[in-house]
């Protein structure tokens, strides 16, 4: 179940990453004469990223739940009455906490912050509603829900970016150095047997 976990973590994060590869080309598209075309495909690869990105680190956090219950619940003061999005969004911003934790005391030790930010930024909290508008986004992104196309409910994409595009940015910069693998090394199992199939 492990192995399988991690192929699936891995091609998740790799999905993310080339999906982060595709906004970043959009970018570029989109500051000579955008078509209609160029601006969708900008919407469509940022939220690829951040659906992806979630998936990815919901899938951690599942797994820790799964083998020690118990003790995530201590760690994080959650109880059997709070409903499962519940759970996953308080986690996912303590997860964040602790990334910004961990950037803070690199650059007290003398590192340099790879995107550039300063004590000052990791010495903020998480915005409180960081993984609900996180979750909110990745759900719109899933499902043929309405509010996709509008501002005014919940939250929409482009206020998404605002507030939180570098924390999401933070996430992806500590995940990369670790989960970024060879994927011609790498064993994906059924994940690459699909191609294989086709072809016969």
């Amino acid at each position: 179940m492990n192995k399988l976990l991690n192929i699936t973590l891995s091609h998740e994060f790799y999905r993310c990453s080339k999906a982060f590869d595709v906004f970043c080309s959009q970018i570029v598209s989109l500051k000579s004469d955008p078509t209609k075309s160029d601006k969708i495909d900008c919407y469509n690869s940022y939220v690829d990223f951040l659906s992806h990105l979630y998936e990815f680190y919901i899938g951690f956090i599942k797994k820790e739940l799964k083998t020690n219950k118990s003790r995530t619940y201590e760690i994080y003061g959650l109880n059997n009455k709070m409903k499962e999005h519940e759970i996953l969004d308080l986690i996912l911003n303590n997860e964040l906490n602790k990334l910004l934790r961990n950037r803070k005391n690199r650059i007290i030790n003398g590192f340099k912050d790879s995107l550039g930010k300063t004590i000052g930024f990791y010495n903020k909290e998480v915005p409180i509603n960081f993984a609900l508008h996180f979750r909110f986004i990745r759900n719109r992104r899933n499902h043929s829900d309405y509010r996709r196309a509008s501002d005014n409910h919940d939250i929409s994409l482009k206020d998404f970016f605002n507030l939180y595009h570098i924390y999401v940015l933070v996430m992806y910069d500590e995940t990369k150095w670790l989960w970024k693998v060879d994927i011609e090394k790498y064993e994906w199992n059924g994940i690459e047997e699909f191609a294989t199939e086709i072809l016969k």
